[in-house]
Parts: C-alpha cells; structure tokens; sequence
C-alpha cells in the first residue's frame, strides 16, 4: 500500500506537475533522490518502460523527446534518449541509448539527466553524504 506522499511523487515524476493542493499535501518543495528513485523503479518494474507514456520512435509518428527506460531481454535496461527535427515532429533528428546491467543505476543516471534542475519547481536533492 502507497502513501499518499508516495502518490503524488508518482504523479509528478509521470506528469511532471502538481496542481496547488497537491504540492501543499506533499509538504515540501524538495524531494529526495531516494524518493524519486523508489517512484520511478515501481512504475518501471509495473510496466517495463519509464515514463510510462515513452515509445521508441516509428516513422509517421510523434517523436517522444527526452530520456527513457526500456526493459530488454537478459535483464537489461536501456537508457533511450530522443530528439526531433525543429519543426518536424515525426521525424527523427537524433537517438542515441547506453545499457545498464543494474536497474537502481539505469534510474540514478536518468533522474541525473533528466531532472538536474527539478521536476516542475520541486527540486530533487542529492543523495545524503554518510
């Protein structure tokens, strides 16, 4: 059973936005890593693919722009990041993919890569120093 903390973090890192009385139920304006990390690995190990909406590029279709997680055989993640051309939305401009072995280090380098800045206003803090 998820938290209602828990729910709305899972919110914000599918959508990537939280109306006024959600951000006020969250009770903060920081997150850990650690708790956005537990969000995106939940939602990962649901569906095989974060976010949640990403595809893989097919031409004729909209290109889904930024980073994603793919579950492939063998146990291995995919880090996919994409582009489009500037006014081309259904056509490719750039892909490139690193494979991870470790599903928590696939989910640290995409947290790193894609919300350094935060997610919506909410910053993301590092990982505590032992």
């Amino acid at each position: 059973m998820t938290t209602i903390r828990e729910t709305l973090i899972e919110k914000l890192v599918v959508s990537l936005h939280l109306n006024v009385p959600e951000r006020q139920l969250l009770g903060s304006d920081s997150l850990s890593v650690e708790e956005v990390a537990a969000a995106v690995k939940r939602l990962f190990e649901r569906i095989g693919v974060f976010p949640p909406h990403a595809r893989i590029w097919k031409p004729g279709k909209s290109v889904f722009e930024g980073f994603s997680l793919v579950k492939r055989p063998e146990r291995k993640i995919e880090m996919v990041w994409q582009r489009s051309k500037p006014i081309k939305p259904t056509e490719l401009a750039e892909r490139g993919s690193t494979d991870f072995e470790d599903l928590d280090q696939a989910i640290s380098r995409f947290i790193e890569r894609e919300w350094s800045n935060g997610i919506d206003g909410v910053r993301v803090t590092p990982r505590s120093q032992p």
